[in-house]
């Protein structure tokens, strides 16, 4: 069970989750925040312990005046990072947490043993839309995220009370505010990814038609020494779809890169 705190970075009041035992692997959750029920995080933390924040504005974290954008929040993390003592740690994103962590490698790849990008935001590819969560309904968003019936259940949990529904209306407008204009990418992000020097694996869902898979290729083509892995029969949310593939690929990854 993930232990819940409340911690102060330079003002900035953050939630984090702990759970598990071993080597540091900072988890940065994706554009729908983090649910109650995470099976790949609790996957992960059978080798590893990991600590996933939300972000600022999601969840029980503050919302912050002064964090506009994916740029700031890398500079928040990399704060983080300090605040806790931890000078290099495994990272692992989703959707806009890659995105995050890619911000974060670009400036401080030092700070990093390993990168794990899942379903990553961040770039943008010529001729290769996106889905849209924001502009479509509930019904449409599951199948958007999900390919087979884990949907259903994951939506269950956000409706399950008020508090909760609250929780994930203010996720949604995080997600907004940090990725509408330019939508989920910063534009000038392929031309620094060359300065990723960690260890980098890419894992992409199958059927994700948020983020298709000519971006998990392109990211690979980017960042220098990065592999990649296919995950069969999942969408967008490989964490919550496919969870015990989702934790081989990132812990099987970390062990090779990290003998």
């Amino acid at each position: 069970m993930a232990e819940h705190a409340v911690i102060d970075v330079h003002g900035r009041k953050v939630n984090i989750r702990r759970m598990g035992q071993g080597a540091p692997l900072l988890f940065l959750h994706g554009a729908l925040g983090i649910a109650d029920q995470e099976p790949g995080l609790e996957d992960l933390a059978r080798h590893f312990e990991v600590i996933a924040p939300d972000h600022p504005g999601f969840g029980a974290s503050e919302a912050s005046g002064d964090i506009d954008d994916v740029a700031d929040l890398a500079i928040f993390y990399l704060d983080m990072l300090d605040h806790l003592k931890l000078d290099a740690v495994h990272v692992a994103g989703q959707c806009i947490g890659g995105w995050i962590a890619l911000e974060m490698a670009i400036y401080a790849s030092h700070r990093f043993k390993t990168l794990s990008l899942v379903n990553s935001a961040g770039l943008r590819v010529k001729d290769q839309p996106r889905g849209d969560m924001f502009l479509c309904s509930e019904a449409d968003l599951i199948k958007l995220l999900f390919k087979g019936e884990a949907g259903d259940a994951w939506m269950k949990g956000w409706r399950a009370s008020p508090a909760h529904e609250d929780i994930y209306e203010r996720n949604r407008g995080a997600a907004a505010k940090y990725t509408w204009s330019p939508r989920l990418c910063n534009p000038k992000l392929d031309r620094w990814l060359h300065r990723v020097t960690a260890p980098t694996h890419i894992v992409w869902g199958r059927d994700n038609h948020v983020i298709p898979l000519a971006y998990a290729d392109a990211l690979k083509a980017l960042i220098p020494g990065a592999t990649s892995a296919v995950i069969e029969d999942c969408a967008h949310m490989a964490h919550i779809e496919q969870p015990a593939a989702f934790a081989h690929e990132i812990t099987h990854f970390i062990r090779r890169a990290t003998p």
